[in-house]
């Protein structure tokens, strides 16, 4: 009789272990010891989880409730090893977000996922991505610190603006910065901003520092409340780049054709999330800067400019040797970059 019960207990145990194999979420043995990895270097990590790899077949309101229900349990069983911005939610039976090692090993165990991996999109989600460089600056600058000193840029209607010639920014009356920092402040995230003293801000800039941590730091570039979060002091670009080629086809050709593209404005983005009010601003200053530089040339007359290289600052023209000459020894700090239309001076060094 003993041998029976000790048989069957370990059938039981076989058995159980067959469940839980077969419920618990799967993933690569490499790629799990890469997100030890991973963890051990940086403390967190961010994952794709799998809730129903078949959820993409089925689109309707009953599946998008079942599967945010599911992400909440999962959450719920994470506890404060799933952080609590920066999640991310396909809604076709994926969910991202960034863990820590006890939330590995819960996720190796969990019977609420069928896989889990490191996030392909990586840096790649979220509202806010400049382009610039800023996003990365901090998401590194957060490894080696708990938290980091920034700029918050803020979704103001703001002011106009003007492009100094030292390449500061002048706003030209003050903003709604105190109502939308009211807003910012109300977010959930708010207690993991630091540093905020209204008092360093008199003229009402829509730039505002702070001290921030990873929390935070989700949250930020995902609110409507900010256009913009960048390491303090960050420089678009920090060296302009003015390329030669444009010198030497305009010696050839006596003129050239060439791009120029300013850095902009500290509240720059080339993203579409702005106010009509302020993307007309960002077009305006951008329009009055690149007249002047090129008046200072001796241009006579700024092209007329699409919506599009307005808001960017962004002029195409044909320019002359003698003006090149000039726009390269002024140097002007607000512009990011000169280079040659390549495709129109090899046409022209052909003829």
């Amino acid at each position: 009789m003993a041998r029976i019960r000790a048989r069957a207990a370990s059938l039981l145990a076989a058995l159980a272990a067959v469940a839980f194999q077969a419920t618990a979420a799967e993933i690569h043995p490499y790629e799990l010891a890469m997100l030890q990895q991973q963890v051990q270097r940086t403390g967190w990590v961010r994952v794709m989880v799998t809730l129903d790899r078949s959820a993409w077949r089925t689109r309707s309101e009953e599946q998008t409730l079942r599967l945010q229900a599911l992400a909440d349990r999962l959450y719920a069983e994470l506890g404060d090893s799933a952080f609590p911005t920066g999640r991310r939610n396909n809604g076709l039976g994926w969910i991202g977000f960034y863990t820590d090692s006890a939330g590995i090993a819960l996720l190796s165990r969990t019977a609420l996922a069928e896989k889990f991996s490191i996030d392909p999109t990586g840096r790649s989600w979220g509202r806010e991505r400049a382009g610039d460089g800023s996003f990365e600056a901090i998401d590194d600058a957060l490894v080696a610190s708990p938290t980091v000193e920034v700029d918050l840029v803020l979704a103001t209607e703001e002011p106009p603006y003007t492009l100094l010639p030292d390449g500061s920014t002048r706003f030209d009356g003050p903003s709604e910065v105190n109502e939308v920092l009211d807003r910012l402040l109300t977010e959930p995230f708010a207690q993991h901003i630091k540093g905020i003293d209204r008092r360093q801000n008199p003229q009402l800039a829509p730039v505002v520092p702070a001290k921030i941590d990873r929390v935070a730091f989700f949250g930020l570039v995902e609110s409507v409340h900010v256009r913009a979060v960048r390491p303090r002091g960050f420089v678009r670009q920090p060296s302009a780049i003015w390329h030669e080629d444009a010198l030497r086809v305009a010696a050839r050709e006596g003129r050239a054709e060439i791009h120029i593209l300013l850095r902009g404005g500290v509240t720059y983005t080339h993203l579409p999330h702005q106010s009509p009010k302020a993307r007309r601003y960002q077009m305006d200053a951008n329009t009055r800067a690149l007249d002047e530089i090129l008046k200072a040339a001796g241009v006579e007359a700024l092209p007329v400019l699409s919506e599009v290289d307005a808001h960017m600052g962004l002029v195409y023209l044909f320019i002359t040797r003698p003006q090149l000459e000039k726009l390269f020894a002024q140097r002007d700090p607000r512009i990011l970059s000169v280079d040659v239309n390549k495709a129109i001076g090899g046409l022209a060094s052909n003829n």
